[in-house]
């Protein structure tokens, strides 16, 4: 039977033997390598965990700066890219059809908030969004994911906005505007349907 080293030698083992061969311990290469193999199962998950947000540089300051932007507290754990692109928007005219911080309506907004913030591109119409994303329950709502409504008593959902945490949502009000709201507000309670998630 042969073992490889570390550093890719071949040593030989005897098969009637219940112990590792001297040199490969003597070099203390068999401790080496469980100390790589460790470390490298404990590296994984992080990693790929980290792999799903990256790290993006926050200037001094910056949570503080768009805490008054937005008008809500931020805790700082915040994505900057979602919390940057939408201080941009706030007070966008609603315009339906539009795309742009010239005029957008409810799902342009969304569209064109996840295609500058994550360089993502998600379907344009409400009703895509709906039926493309993964649906997610109120209490599982993390920041980025999209919350629908039914606001007429037609079946069909008919605004969407972007959650940002902590209740609040950022939408385009075909009244206001751009503007961030509480889920917990009464025509909001009373018209939320379920959230959604591209990511």
């Amino acid at each position: 039977m042969w073992l490889v080293d570390f550093c890719g030698k071949h040593t030989q083992k005897k098969t009637n033997s219940p112990h590792i061969s001297v040199p490969f311990a003597r070099h203390g290469t068999f401790l080496a390598l469980l100390i790589f193999i460790v470390g490298c199962f404990s590296a994984c998950s992080p990693a790929r965990h980290a792999a799903r947000r990256p790290a993006v540089p926050v200037p001094a300051g910056f949570y503080e700066q768009h805490s008054r932007l937005l008008g809500i507290p931020l805790s700082g754990r915040e994505d900057p890219r979602l919390i940057a692109e939408a201080a941009l928007w706030m007070g966008t005219p609603y315009r339906y059809g539009g795309t742009t911080r010239a005029g957008a309506d409810c799902s342009g907004f969304v569209w064109s908030v996840y295609r500058n913030a994550y360089g993502k591109d998600l379907p344009r119409t409400t009703d895509e969004q709906v039926r493309l994303s993964r649906r997610i329950r109120p209490r599982h709502l993390r920041e980025g994911d999209l919350v629908f409504f039914r606001t007429t008593r037609r079946r069909k959902i008919t605004h969407t906005g972007i959650y940002l945490g902590n209740n609040k949502f950022i939408h385009a009000s075909s009244s206001r505007g751009v503007i961030i709201s509480d889920l917990a507000e009464p025509y909001y309670a009373r018209t939320f349907l379920h959230g959604g998630r591209f990511r």
